[in-house]
């Protein structure tokens, strides 16, 4: 698991591990603080068909989900919301830009959104979250 001293290295790694994509960003509150059991939803554009990844770090002694989901660049957004951080590039309109899954790749799929689903309950304890949960458990 990699390890990060702050939120600027994890950034910076985010920036360096998508450096071929035309744009770089993320989204939500991980943008302005990092919480234990956080999630850095990070969106990245390109033409090439690509799946989403996912990865289990820690920053600032937090342990962290990364999810980076790729997308097609449409017209580009004239304003940036607060909660978006640009790493690369600008700030265009999502076009979906993946191929179907497999049986595996669903699986890893269904385990991120768990992990997400876990995550969520832990920083909220919101019950609501359970339903997700046992969606993702196959209970």
């Amino acid at each position: 698991m990699r390890e990060f001293k702050d939120k600027e290295e994890v950034f910076e790694y985010i920036r360096e591990k998508y450096s071929n994509a035309d744009s770089v960003l993320v989204k939500g509150s991980s943008v302005k603080d990092l919480v234990d059991f956080g999630d850095i939803d990070v969106e990245f554009y390109q033409d090439k068909p690509a799946k989403p990844e996912y990865e289990l770090v820690l920053a600032e002694g937090k342990l962290l989900l990364i999810s980076a989901y790729p997308y097609k660049a449409g017209k580009q957004k004239k304003d940036v919301p607060e909660n978006v951080l640009l790493l690369k590039g600008n700030y265009p309109e999502q076009i979906e830009n993946q191929e179907e899954y497999t049986p595996s790749e669903r699986k890893l799929r269904d385990n991120q959104m768990l992990i997400d689903m876990l995550f969520k309950y832990m920083r909220t304890k919101d019950k609501k979250c359970i339903k997700s949960i046992e969606k993702y458990l196959k209970i």
